[in-house]
């Protein structure tokens, strides 16, 4: 079955949403289903990984960035600066900081860039 990159992206959304409003099984549905459609994306992952955070769950978030988002495209730069996010309040300061320097050295994705720099002058 084919699905359109645009509800690809709605579907996203409504799984960010559902995370940010509490409703953590939904959301979690939501980014399995995502993976299923598109195995070969990482961002069903960092959509799954936020709302582990929002779950206050950061070590599995941070698990989930690692092994699954940055095993699909390692030089993600905005699974990297979410990964960043995931180690700061997993209480990983120092790896934090490293990745999140790493993603603006790299200056290849300016919103991964503006979250990195953000993240950083939050400390």
């Amino acid at each position: 079955m084919e699905v359109s990159t645009e509800t690809v992206q709605t579907l996203m959304e409504i799984g960010y949403l559902a995370g940010g409003y509490g409703f953590f099984k939904e959301s979690i549905t939501i980014f399995e289903g995502l993976s299923a459609i598109r195995p070969d994306s990482e961002f069903p992952h960092i959509g799954f990984a936020m709302t582990k955070l929002n779950m206050k769950q950061p070590e599995e978030a941070v698990a989930i960035l690692r092994d699954q988002a940055l095993a699909k495209n390692p030089g993600n730069s905005l699974t990297k600066s979410f990964l960043g996010l995931a180690l700061r309040q997993a209480g990983h300061a120092h790896e934090c900081e490293n990745v999140l320097n790493d993603v603006i050295e790299r200056n290849d994705n300016e919103t991964a860039v503006a979250l990195a720099k953000s993240l950083l002058a939050d400390d």
